[in-house]
């Protein structure tokens, strides 16, 4: 005979039926009373049939059924169905099993939300507090409250939380644990990781933060690095990173070893190009020489190779004829995509992308593509919650690949893509925003009204309502002339994002009052003024505060890079903290991650690195 559920329970049963496609039995025995069959639940990993048993039993059992489904849940990816099961618990601290499984899913669940300060909430509950921890609830607790504290950009208090029970885990979990504590205090500079260690309470802490800041202050001297890291293992021969250090560490020695004694510069000086291949040179020299400063010797002979007029198979086979060990350059897209067709006799960085994306295992490709910029704005707009977008790009072939670029990153990410303008080089924008913003539409209902009742009245136009944010494509003197016209015409209150072709490094403060409010991605050589070498450019070099400013900074990464690609290469989540940008390498292929920053009172305002968790 059918028994009846509660009400409680009708919306639940409805509710499942409709999310599994499944069909709940209409009669016969229920799971409640019946031990083998609940049994059978509580270790299925059928979503639909935990949920059918929950609803069919009472108290410690539903408790129990609920909050494992939610957590099948979330393992497989469905936050929201997650969510809605968790909601269906109604008594979650009957036992310490079920408080402490209902506060870490809850906590996963605001991870998965990207809400590390409501995870810490669930994880610092006095219930949980309160339970005796088995040594794999303290690990699983541990790596949650470690991965909150990364993502809500408190370097220091993830590793600490990873320090904690480290001594708990296996040989090989550990290795795996030292590389999460030390990569998450690498994102920090070398001076905060000073002070911190000045502070610290604990002697590991203090190993751990002693061993970043020494790691981060020779980051670009992998012989200093080496000697500095001798030094650390005699001070801190008992720590645990001492006896399993991470990997990048362990390469030093290969590292220092296998570094070229030659190296050819193959770029344009003259021609069209002439100007950006001699700001690469120039940036590539000041890091060479400052590098030779530092040891007290220049180890490295460096011989320049121009592109203007020659072929380029020509000059790297001369190179190589000459004893380069390795070759930086060429910059032209072109030329990068004849090298990857060829055979190459030492490996090449090339400081650009091949056209078709075609790869070869002795190129590197590293440049400033402004591809990466688009996908960069994308995912942080993402990352911000925001779904409705509308962007503004100038006409043409540049507009058309780089709106591209962005739309199929945004579509690939789930947003909606609302509507797109695209603007030509001119003085006024009112018409075009006007229209992009249906303002003109508002207004034309206005003046029917006024039509149809025959009196005129007080009114306030109405821009439309179905957008979260802007994308705005274009350099500053158009910006300058689109983002008042943005706020005219009431669009003040959304957000706008843009890419680097918006911020001059010479900007003044009068020219950038007019682009407030917008927030963009840059290189770190133009929003932050931390590394040393720039200091003694921008003195030597006026062209270091202009368009070139990139290409100077490309010319320093591109000599910091050489000696650590084999890290890049070999290691996981590897990366360089570089003038433009953390490098990663992927593919043979370097990738950027931009600083961010906003336009605030006529200045710029930089935001520290967001990086993805590694």
């Amino acid at each position: 005979m059918f028994k009846e559920c509660p009400i409680k329970h009708l919306t639940a049963i409805v509710w499942v039926l409709l999310i599994t496609g499944c069909t709940a039995p209409q009669t016969g025995p229920s799971t409640e009373g019946s031990p083998r069959k609940l049994t059978e639940a509580k270790v299925s990993n059928d979503i639909s049939a935990l949920l059918i048993a929950a609803d069919h039993s009472e108290g410690k059992n539903a408790t129990e059924l609920r909050i494992r489904a939610a957590g099948i849940s979330l393992e497989n990816g469905d936050l929201e169905q997650a969510k809605r099961i968790l909601a269906l618990v109604l008594n979650p601290f009957l036992s310490h099993q079920y408080t402490s499984d209902y506060l870490i899913t809850s906590a996963r669940i605001s991870l998965a939300e990207g809400s590390p300060h409501q995870a810490l909430a669930f994880l610092n509950n006095k219930r949980l507090q309160a339970i005796p921890l088995t040594q794999e609830l303290q690990i699983k607790i541990g790596r949650l409250r470690s991965e909150a504290y990364k993502m809500g950009r408190s370097y220091v208090a993830s590793a600490r939380e990873r320090i904690y029970f480290d001594s708990l885990l296996m040989p090989e979990e550990k290795r795996l644990n030292h590389e999460h504590i030390f990569s998450a205090l690498l994102r920090l500079p070398a001076t905060s990781l000073v002070n911190h260690a000045a502070k610290a309470i604990t002697s590991d802490l203090r190993g751990w933060l002693s061993l970043a800041a020494m790691t981060r202050q020779y980051e670009n001297d992998p012989l200093r690095q080496l000697q500095e890291l001798n030094n650390w293992k005699k001070v801190w021969s008992h720590h645990p990173a001492a006896s399993q250090l991470p990997a990048s560490l362990q390469m030093l020695s290969r590292v220092v070893k296998e570094q070229p004694s030659a190296i050819a510069l193959v770029l344009p000086i003259q021609g069209d190009l002439g100007p950006f291949g001699r700001a690469i040179r120039d940036g590539v020299l000041a890091a060479y020489y400052e590098h030779g400063k530092d040891q007290g010797r220049v180890s490295t002979s460096i011989r320049i190779y121009d592109t203007s007029a020659a072929d380029i198979r020509d000059l790297i086979a001369q190179a190589a004829s000459d004893g380069a060990e390795l070759i930086i350059g060429p910059l032209d897209r072109d030329n990068v995509s004849i090298l990857s067709t060829i055979k190459l006799p030492v490996p090449v960085v090339a400081l650009n992308r091949t056209i078709d994306g075609q790869g070869n295992p002795d190129l590197y490709q590293f440049g400033l593509a402004p591809e990466d910029e688009m996908v960069q704005v994308a995912e942080q707009v993402h990352r911000e919650g925001h779904l409705k977008a509308l962007a503004i790009a100038p006409v043409g072939e540049w507009g058309d690949r780089n709106l591209g670029v962005f739309r199929d990153r945004w579509d690939a990410l789930g947003g909606i893509m609302v509507e797109e303008a695209r603007f030509s080089d001119q003085r006024d924008y009112s018409e075009l925003v006007k229209v992009l913003l249906k303002v003109d539409q508002s207004e034309n209902r206005s003046n029917e009204l006024r039509r149809i009742i025959g009196k005129r009245f007080e009114f306030t136009p109405r821009r439309r309502q179905d957008i979260d944010f802007i994308f705005l494509l274009a350099n500053p003197a158009q910006a300058r002339g689109i983002n008042p016209t943005l706020a005219f015409f009431y669009a003040d209150d959304i957000p706008v994002y843009a890419t680097s072709h918006i911020h001059e490094y010479s900007e003044s403060r009068i020219d950038a009052i007019d682009l407030n409010g917008i927030r963009f991605c840059d290189i770190p050589w133009k929003l932050a003024s931390t590394d040393k070498i720039q200091k003694e450019i921008l003195r030597l070099w006026q062209s270091s505060r202009s368009s070139f400013a990139p290409f100077f900074a490309l010319g320093i990464d591109a000599y910091r890079l050489y000696p650590r690609l084999q890290q890049l290469k070999e290691i996981p989540g590897e990366r360089l903290f570089g003038a433009t940008g953390v490098l990663t390498l992927r593919n043979n292929t370097v990738v950027r991650n931009l600083m961010w920053a906003q336009f605030k009172n006529g200045s710029v305002v930089a935001i520290p690195f967001i990086l993805e968790s590694s």
